[in-house]
């Protein structure tokens, strides 16, 4: 994520390609990396916004925050004429966390391409996982959040 500060740390920033570097680490000690999270894009969600490194003598220490990048939605999934049951994990693309749905089939999903499969698994037998095809509406200043209700098919 570009552009995003450095807690503490003024004037520093990350890079066009999410990349920052910080001059004042303390060598062998644990060194505290947190980002502001208020200076996201509307975009963009963190996994989490500090993370610890320990530096040795001379060395770069490489602090790695994981980043979804895309669409933010609640959506609602349907199975047949029935919400998708509650604790159904859901996934999508290369990301391997599922997220957990929610009462009434609500899930909450982040760092969606515009459209694309999600996949939904509830159990280990057939009829307990379903493909949901999906695609987000154009996003327009000031909507963070997208609603939708979706079939599982």
């Amino acid at each position: 994520a570009d552009n995003v500060k450095i807690e503490n740390q003024t004037g520093i920033h990350t890079d066009w390609r999410g990349y920052a570097i910080l001059p004042f680490a303390t060598e062998y000690r644990e060194n505290r990396v947190a980002l502001n999270a208020n200076s996201l894009a509307d975009n963009v969600e963190l996994d989490e916004t500090v993370v610890t490194v320990i530096p040795t003598h001379g060395a770069i220490a490489r602090a790695t925050f994981n980043a979804q990048i895309g669409g933010k939605v609640l959506m609602t999934l349907k199975y047949g004429n029935k919400s998708v049951p509650f604790g159904a994990i859901v996934t999508h693309g290369e990301n391997k966390n599922g997220s957990i749905v929610a009462e009434n089939g609500q899930v909450y999903l982040t760092g969606l391409p515009q459209s694309g499969k999600l996949q939904v698994s509830w159990g280990n037998d057939k009829n307990s996982n379903c493909i949901v095809d999906y695609k987000l509406p154009e996003v327009s200043p000031g909507t963070l959040l997208n609603q939708q209700t979706a079939i599982c098919r």
